[in-house]
């Protein structure tokens, strides 16, 4: 069916993250071939319907001026659309954050007990739980800015949240700070970090300024020790991205996010990561010393 956009309901349009990038194709793949697969909605009041998915797809044929909607009407509850949209979906999963505002949309709006909701998405009660958590632990400016894409969703959960527990009026200052500009997960990660290595007038300067932070931690960054016309340039470099994440790896294990692994598991992993790091770390030496030798 085709429906004039006018009387579609954007009742859910908070539910989910916009990404200038995905928008981008999505504008060039609709006007290059239309719209190729349906929106999902249900009956609403009167003679309007509710759009349950196809958020990106209605913005894109507002944009360009086209004023109709391919759509399937689902003929089932709201709640149940919203369940049975989110196990359909498979082009893109939605994001932690994502899944977390949808939890607590059918709890908050529907009145679906957890366990209920738990059954029905086909997860645990500790995941519902989780995902209600990563919600609650963040300011709602800060949520706004992810869903306004300026901050990734996974920065957003992996190094906000966190802060955000410590001292929530300082990450909603330093989002806030950080202004309606994209931010990259590594740059949001430097920031946690360098908060987190700072003592309590380091971490005002950050909060205040993260911008400059920025700026400077990335002119302190040591040049590469390989010029890219080097024939072990690509190997030293792949080398050095396995430092990179088995320090990583070792630094996740040190902040707890492996916390419900038993202790010799634990243990375990982090000799791995350890070890991983070490070898690579002593080849990447091994290889260097003939180019710094010439």
């Amino acid at each position: 069916m085709k429906l004039d956009l006018d009387c579609v309901e954007l009742r859910y349009a908070s539910l989910r993250i916009s990404n200038a990038v995905r928008h981008g194709r999505l504008v060039e793949a609709i006007r290059r071939d239309g719209q190729q697969s349906p929106a999902l909605v249900i009956a609403g009041d009167a003679d309007n319907f509710v759009l349950i998915d196809g958020y990106a797809r209605y913005k894109v044929l507002r944009e360009i001026g086209v004023d109709t909607l391919l759509a399937f009407e689902l003929a089932v509850s709201e709640d149940e659309a919203l369940i049975l949209a989110h196990r359909l979906e498979s082009k893109r999963r939605r994001t932690a954050l994502e899944e977390a505002w949808l939890i607590i949309a059918l709890i908050d709006q529907h009145g679906l007990p957890r366990n209920e909701v738990a059954t029905r998405l086909g997860r645990s009660r500790s995941w519902i739980s989780r995902r209600i958590a990563l919600v609650r632990d963040l300011p709602q400016t800060v949520q706004d800015a992810v869903k306004a894409g300026f901050v990734p969703s996974h920065a957003a959960g992996t190094f906000l949240v966190p802060l955000s527990r410590v001292n929530k009026s300082h990450c909603a200052e330093l989002v806030k700070n950080l202004g309606r500009r994209s931010t990259s997960s590594r740059q949001v990660e430097r920031l946690y970090r360098g908060y987190k290595e700072s003592d309590d007038e380091g971490r005002e300067r950050i909060v205040e300024q993260p911008r400059l932070f920025l700026q400077a931690s990335a002119a302190a960054e040591p040049k590469p020790l390989v010029d890219k016309g080097d024939p072990s340039a690509p190997l030293l470099n792949d080398l050095e991205a396995i430092c990179g994440i088995s320090r990583r790896a070792r630094r996740r294990i040190h902040d707890g996010l492996l916390r419900e692994l038993d202790a010799d598991r634990r243990a375990k992993v982090s000799r791995q990561a350890t070890i991983s790091e070490l070898v690579s770390q002593s080849l990447f030496e091994i290889l260097r010393l003939p180019a710094e030798g010439k």
